[in-house]
């Protein structure tokens, strides 16, 4: 029982076993393609998971605070949409989309966690609301892939042979290790930090510690909105075309990098943790290409990845609590 809990708080502290995990995953596709060149292996991995980082950083700041997001997918096509369609065919000037964009995922993002909160209402059918509405008022009846594109310089920002100061890195990939830095910064130093997760490990007594929940619960929505917009603006450039189904490509496998990063409902868990789960997704992925799996397969693989680490981390905490 020791040995167990004295696993349990070095895993708190280090996600050894993600870590070895993804060790594996990389090798094992390195070693099927017979290939572990920075730029034929580690480049698109790193592409890949910033996409689904970005995308899945707002889904940690909501699950942190105690809720679940389910629109994160309309706030994705929304960015994705306005950019390739305005700057790609109405040719607005890209400050001016970025500003809608940035409006949309606000004052949806924010009104869903308002209201969770002020009726205690389940997030889960609210966003789900939320996301058909956003997605109907942006394309209507339209479906599929739209004509368009991003700007020259966010197409260059997102390919695959872009360098960053001179060194074989994507700007994305850059981007996303700053944005990394900066969440992590905010949840850990920062008191809007501190009230995010306190109000996650127990919303009662933030309330009577002064903390004003609902305003907390607000900022996250708005802010996981917001990072879902941003990351539909970054595939704006990597894509061809506007897609309304490009959201669904990252709503199930964000979740699945949330948690299997190991953060959990209720105060528990950091955005590196995430960073580290899109990695092991992104791998994954990798791994389901080289055993030419279908979709339906790839949805059971992750499907049983987040009930494994569910179970483990449900069964840490039960031996916390007896230790």
């Amino acid at each position: 029982m020791n040995r167990l809990a004295d696993y349990s708080a070095l895993q708190r502290k280090f996600p050894l076993l993600q870590i070895a995990v993804l060790i594996v995953l990389v090798l094992y596709v390195g070693q099927q393609d017979g290939d572990f060149s920075w730029n034929d292996l580690f480049v698109p991995m790193l592409l890949q998971a910033s996409f689904l980082g970005i995308a899945a950083a707002g889904q940690t700041l909501v699950i942190l605070v105690g809720g679940l997001d389910f629109s994160i997918a309309a706030y994705l096509v929304a960015g994705n949409l306005v950019v390739t369609h305005l700057v790609g065919n109405e040719h607005w000037n890209f400050a001016a989309a970025a500003l809608l964009v940035t409006a949309i995922c606000l004052a949806g993002g924010g009104f869903s966690g308002w209201i969770c909160h002020k009726f205690q209402l389940e997030p889960l059918v609210i966003t789900l609301a939320m996301s058909s509405i956003v997605v109907g008022a942006l394309v209507g009846t339209n479906t599929g892939l739209l004509n368009g594109s991003g700007p020259g310089w966010l197409q260059t920002f997102t390919q695959n042979n872009s360098t960053t100061f001179g060194l074989p890195v994507p700007p994305i990939v850059a981007f996303w290790v700053l944005l990394a830095a900066v969440i992590s910064v905010i949840l850990l130093k920062t008191p809007l930090g501190r009230k995010l997760y306190i109000s996650g490990a127990g919303p009662r007594a933030a309330d009577l510690a002064g903390i004003r929940t609902r305003r907390v619960w607000t900022a996250a929505y708005a802010a996981s909105a917001l990072l879902a917009g941003l990351a539909g603006v970054l595939l704006a450039g990597y894509s061809t075309g506007g897609d309304t189904n490009i959201g669904n490509n990252y709503l199930f496998p964000g979740l699945a990098a949330v948690i299997v990063g190991g953060t959990m409902m209720g105060g528990r868990g950091d955005y590196l943790r995430t960073c580290l789960g899109a990695l092991i997704v992104t791998a994954l992925g990798f791994v389901i290409s080289v055993l030419n799996l279908d979709s339906a397969s790839q949805s059971i693989v992750f499907g049983v990845l987040i009930l494994l680490v569910v179970a483990l981390y449900g069964r840490e905490r039960r031996l916390r609590d007896r230790v």
